[in-house]
């Protein structure tokens, strides 16, 4: 299957930057307002989404889902990180996990490409630690309070280029490829 055959499925104006900065081309995008599952496992949520988006829209479909997880709640919220995003926002999830002395999380991206003959899966994580205060203007969501291993900057803080090479998007989107390429 050739990159220009599937439509991302995304309203989200930062996921598709972040695409199109890994691909290095513009990225044909489909806002679908689609059910989403609520599951703490980040590929049940993926599955649905994607069967979704095949069913409505007949063509090649990539969709992707986000979790954080955090040490100290035993990987919680993964997937559910956008309701406590909308409860507490991305200080609160950082207060969380600092109060408790236990900062650690890891930030992993799942994709999704859905055809007519199944689907291919990839993955991208990145360890880091939440920060606060959050900083930065770059990113969204929980980008200015976690700052990925080995940097001294928080996603919010980081030059998309460089987001990129070591965030977890980035990762899933060259995992993603490497699969295709492989097939």
């Amino acid at each position: 299957m050739r990159a220009a055959d599937w439509v991302l499925v995304t309203g989200n104006p930062g996921k598709r930057r972040e695409a199109e900065e890994v691909l290095g081309r513009a990225v044909a995008c489909v806002e679908l307002d689609l059910p989403e599952l609520q599951s703490d496992r980040l590929e049940e949520v993926l599955q649905a989404k994607a069967e979704e988006a095949w069913q409505r829209l007949r063509r090649p479909v990539v969709v992707e889902d986000t979790g954080l997880e955090l040490d100290t709640l035993g990987g919680f919220p993964g997937p559910l990180v956008k309701w406590m995003l909308r409860a507490i926002g991305p200080d609160g999830i950082a207060r969380i996990a600092i109060e408790r002395d236990e900062p650690g999380a890891v930030a992993r991206c799942m994709l999704m490409l859905r055809d007519g003959g199944g689907s291919v899966l990839a993955e991208g994580s990145t360890r880091g630690v939440l920060v606060l205060p959050g900083r930065g203007e770059g990113g969204f969501g929980w980008d200015p309070v976690f700052q990925p291993e080995g940097e001294t900057r928080t996603y919010g803080e980081l030059p998309a280029a460089v987001k990129s090479e070591i965030g977890h998007r980035g990762r899933a989107w060259r995992a993603l490829l490497e699969k295709l390429r492989a097939a």
